[in-house]
């Protein structure tokens, strides 16, 4: 409990070090409001943004992307990384369009999706989907590959069927590995959405920075980039918990927060 209020109190102190540090930047060098407005006048815009009627919307729309985007991204993720880590001949086959399509600038594939998807919430779906399947499916097939030879032979040995040799060995010593994808994954899926929501859209939080650029709007869009942040830190966070709680066993929970 100390270990946590002490934690906690280098945060809120860190917080109270930038906010003195934004002010004396805006007082000093004389930044006008429409640049950089100070934190208090932008406190006071900020909750008459959150008042408006149509918040609600925009930031319902932007979670409902994420979720269901990195939900099926996950699944993806999982079954493709089993199965390429399982067989070298299907890995063979489809890494090489897999990696073609992971560096390919999301940006550039933005369009693409709105194009065959529309201006709705699918395309900003597939998106953040493509955005995570990458590194989940990397992480799975090197946890799956993780497992030990001795172990393996141990299985063997002990005549162990597939369905046994997933509950009690792949999946344990694949876990730590997936998990850090997922953690991973959290950030890419709130980019994924963003870039989709910029590209193309009528709503979401991307919609309401590219809104504000357009009508000159700082306060919409530190508003929207702050939303967009704390969505991403509580993402990340109930990753971790869930780590936590998948591996309690494991050694690399000895040192993770």
């Amino acid at each position: 409990m100390k270990y946590y209020g002490r934690k906690s109190l280098l945060v809120l102190a860190t917080l109270i070090v930038f906010i003195g540090l934004w002010q004396a930047y805006v007082s000093v060098f004389h930044i006008p409001v429409q640049i950089l407005p100070g934190p208090l006048l932008f406190l006071s815009k900020f909750l008459n943004i959150m008042a408006m009627g149509d918040m609600s919307t925009h930031i319902g729309l932007t979670l409902y992307e994420i979720f269901v985007g990195f939900l099926i991204g996950c699944v993806l993720g999982l079954l493709f990384g089993y199965l390429l880590a399982k067989s070298v001949l299907l890995e063979r086959m489809f890494t090489p369009y897999i990696v073609l399509v992971q560096i390919a600038p999301k940006i550039s594939i933005a369009p693409l999706f709105l194009l065959w998807f529309g201006l709705g919430a699918t395309s900003k779906i597939a998106l953040v989907m493509l955005v995570v399947f990458f590194p989940i499916m990397v992480n799975t097939i090197v946890g799956i590959r993780s497992v030990e030879s001795n172990m393996q032979d141990l299985l063997h040995i002990l005549k162990a069927n597939r369905w046994q040799r997933f509950w009690t060995v792949e999946i344990p010593y694949s876990l730590p590995s997936i998990m850090s994808g997922v953690k991973v994954s959290t950030t890419y899926a709130i980019t994924g959405a963003v870039i989709g929501e910029m590209i193309g859209a009528k709503a979401g939080l991307g919609y309401l920075v590219i809104l504000g650029s357009e009508t000159y709007d700082i306060n919409l869009i530190l508003t929207a980039v702050l939303l967009l942040s704390v969505i991403g830190l509580v993402l990340y966070l109930l990753s971790n918990v869930l780590e936590k709680r998948l591996l309690r066993w494991h050694e690399s929970q000895e040192v993770i927060m």
